[in-house]
């Protein structure tokens, strides 16, 4: 296959959305809002683009471009579940390893940057042929997905058991539910957010500040839902949900002690996944289950709901080959402990 051309110009939020939305693979992470929260809360600027060729297109990326200070050439281009890639339905489609080199070439080869790039592709349908990109030792991302066309009383009898007690033990318990996209209540889960993650030293990519940012950003029938639970009118848990394409994602979630004493979380979850399958979701994400990486807790308490787990091909590099890069390189591995 001849090698593949990489355009990158700005997009505007429909375009990109529209492009990008219906390609495998597509996530948060490569919806237009996330780049531009993502720019505004951190050290980047976002590059978006599509690899085509003979005038077809037959993927997208967004990029995270991180420069050298002082104006020298090169730096970390940071690339997260992506490229995508157009389905069959729409063409015959370009190998993996095509994609992927394509964004080698263009970000390493051609303009010195440090590349590294977590694929969407799921780990069982990774190749090793990455392209002339190294893996970096780092596996990929790991969740688990509930199928929300699956009629409701059927996702409940796939709850494991002490789950669904503890579920059972929340509905008796008086709790009550506030749910909605109102900025009252999103500002009330991100006092209750920042407390948590400044109080017990929470170490998360998902900060306070990029969620404010991400909200910010949102179309108004876009904006992230909070469910929110209360007893006795103390705070007792949150828990965020966000939409892209046909998924509903758990981004986030909070609990209070009177609240673990009565599983707000539980019942907090639930109704989201009640919702969202009424909102005409096809698809739950857990938004993390990993059992080498998530807390003990929090492994038990979304493994809870008896989803399907997946993980994604491991990340991979490429290195320009200058002295820069290496140190680049250096930084970022030393960075996540590779």
């Amino acid at each position: 296959m001849s090698p593949l051309d990489v355009d990158v110009r700005d997009f505007a939020r429909e375009e990109w959305n529209r492009l990008a939305g219906p390609m495998a693979g597509f996530s948060l992470m490569q919806c237009w809002e996330w780049g531009e929260a993502k720019a505004g809360t951190g050290p980047w600027r976002v590059e978006r683009g599509t690899l085509g060729l003979d005038g077809r297109t037959l993927g997208a990326f967004q990029a995270l471009v991180r420069a050298l200070p002082g104006g020298l050439p090169g730096g970390l281009v940071w690339i997260n579940r992506a490229p995508l890639w157009r389905t069959p339905d729409d063409g015959p489609p370009a190998p993996p390893n095509a994609l992927l080199s394509a964004l080698a070439d263009h970000y390493a080869r051609r303009r010195g940057f440090y590349l590294r790039l977590a694929p969407a592709l799921a780990e069982d349908d990774f190749q090793g042929d990455a392209g002339g990109l190294v893996p970096t030792g780092v596996e990929g991302w790991a969740s688990a997905t509930l199928d929300l066309r699956r009629p409701t009383a059927e996702l409940r009898q796939g709850l494991r058991q002490k789950w669904r007690n503890a579920l059972n033990k929340a509905e008796r318990s008086g709790l009550e539910v506030k749910v909605g996209r109102e900025e009252g209540l999103f500002a009330e889960f991100l006092d209750g957010y920042r407390h948590m993650t400044g109080e017990r030293g929470f170490a998360t990519s998902v900060t306070p500040e990029l969620l404010a940012a991400l909200q910010s950003v949102l179309p108004a029938q876009g904006r992230m839902e909070t469910f929110i639970a209360n007893l006795d009118g103390r705070p007792a848990g949150s828990v965020l949900m966000v939409r892209h394409g046909d998924t509903a994602e758990y981004l986030a979630g909070t609990v209070a002690a009177a609240g673990r004493a009565v599983n707000a979380g539980q019942l907090l979850l639930w109704r989201a996944v009640v919702a969202m399958q009424e909102q005409g979701a096809r698809r739950f994400d857990l938004g993390g289950l990993d059992a080498h990486l998530t807390p003990p807790g929090i492994y038990r308490f979304k493994d809870g709901l008896g989803g399907l787990p997946y993980r994604l091909a491991p990340e991979l590099e490429a290195l320009g080959g200058s002295l820069l890069g290496r140190l680049v390189r250096w930084r970022v591995r030393a960075a996540r402990s590779v």
